[in-house]
């Protein structure tokens, strides 16, 4: 892997919060960030940032959507967070009612898709298959959609997840198949997804 320590920042990156962020995934991709990559690692970087901001702005409505919920205490492992999880489930589909595949990822769907086909190739078929052997089979998705009870267990392996950018707190990563899922913990719902984000075998 190439060293990433040594470009001079850009001015569209300077100082911006994902910068740590954006350096490791064009390490992983395998990016030198010299003068010839520049231009590449600035693309990078603004698709991680319109990424992050894009999730921001869905946290901020989020916040807006829960007021006046009623709370629930941590310890609460009965009705109230069902109900909890199923009123913020209404709201956020009313807000969100014309929300499609795409709206949180963006243009940054390519770049998971990069971060993935290349951790297969580095890994091996054998290991990436091992690391996912208890994702579900795939099933028709849609944003706004409640993530299916029967894939409930299964999380995105540590070794791919940590090729991933980091999620806010209330956001997680998923497997459906090949899709990848962003998952909603408070609402249980599908938030965006990317079709085909796996590589074939």
């Amino acid at each position: 892997m190439h060293p990433v320590t040594h470009a001079p920042r850009s001015k569209l990156l300077a100082n911006s919060p994902a910068l740590p962020i954006i350096f490791l995934i064009a390490a992983l991709l395998g990016l030198n960030p010299t003068a010839r990559s520049q231009e590449t690692v600035n693309r990078t970087g603004a698709q991680v940032k319109g990424f992050l901001d894009r999730l921001n702005e869905y946290l901020e409505l989020k916040k807006k959507l829960e007021s006046g919920l009623p709370p629930v205490s941590p310890s609460d492992r009965t009705s109230g967070v069902e109900q909890h999880r199923s009123a913020l489930a209404d709201r956020t589909r009313a807000a969100r009612k014309s929300a499609k595949p795409g709206d949180l990822f963006g243009d940054a769907g390519q770049l998971f898709k990069e971060i993935l086909a290349r951790d297969r190739r580095t890994r091996g078929t054998r290991d990436t298959t091992a690391s996912l052997e208890e994702v579900p089979a795939g099933s028709t998705l849609a944003v706004n959609a409640t993530y299916p009870e029967r894939a409930a267990l299964a999380t995105v392996p540590p070794l791919v997840l940590s090729n991933l950018p980091p999620l806010p707190d209330g956001l997680e990563y998923r497997f459906v198949g090949r899709d990848l899922v962003l998952r909603d913990r408070a609402s249980n719902l599908i938030v965006d997804f990317i079709p085909g984000a796996l590589p074939a075998k």
